[in-house]
């Protein structure tokens, strides 16, 4: 997803390594203090921690894109955070807080790994994406541009013209009646379309007597 949302391959492998750092931070806690942890709380936080925290490294990643080619990139890392920080202080605080009440008013043992270790990675995670994701997005800026693709646009050509015509392609639109769908066709009568890719010429008018006697004719 991320890769077609920023139609770059640096820039998400950029985003998942921040987030996966905090992860494994996270988690190496535990094992420095020498307190169990349940495999159960490792899978639902290492989760959770992914899908909710990306969005603030996608907040500031997204904005630095758009700002960094009206000002300069230091600039625009700056404007960027003055702008996205408001939101991520107050949705991280919120996600930490719950983690954290959620361990301390439970006394299931799996559940108050789960809210203790939940509170512990939200902060973490807000941690490196406002003080070590503009530094990467600083310093990776030529990789993001190097590795950034543009999706193929179909071309739309608006057609409004009357008489013979011949079409030859995808259309969208009414010729005496809506016609949606890939024809190949002279059409006799008045033509307003949306013509996604192929073609339309205006051919002289050719009278029906004529088009019958030529088919008696060749028949």
């Amino acid at each position: 997803v991320l890769l077609f949302t920023f139609q770059s391959a640096g820039l998400p492998i950029l985003l998942i390594v921040v987030i996966q750092g905090s992860i494994w931070i996270n988690f190496t806690y535990p094992t420095i203090a020498h307190s169990p942890l349940f495999f159960l709380s490792y899978l639902v936080v290492s989760s959770i921690q992914m899908g909710a925290n990306i969005d603030y490294a996608i907040v500031i990643s997204s904005r630095y894109q758009e700002l960094k080619t009206q000002m300069p990139h230091k600039e625009a890392i700056i404007e960027t955070m003055n702008i996205a920080f408001p939101t991520i202080l107050t949705s991280g605080s919120i996600l930490a807080s719950s983690g954290v009440l959620i361990g301390m008013m439970t006394s299931h043992a799996a559940i108050v790994g789960i809210g203790q270790s939940l509170g512990r990675g939200t902060i973490i995670s807000m941690v490196l994406v406002m003080f070590v994701l503009p530094q990467i997005l600083l310093i990776g800026s030529g990789i993001v541009d190097k590795t950034s693709f543009s999706m193929p646009k179909t071309s739309l050509t608006r057609v409004s013209s009357s008489g013979h015509i011949r079409v030859d392609g995808m259309v969208r639109g009414e010729i005496h009646g809506y016609v949606n769908g890939i024809i190949r066709a002279d059409i006799n009568g008045d033509v307003e379309l949306n013509l996604i890719g192929g073609k339309s010429n205006q051919e002289p008018q050719t009278p029906p007597e004529s088009q019958e006697g030529g088919s008696d004719h060749e028949a």
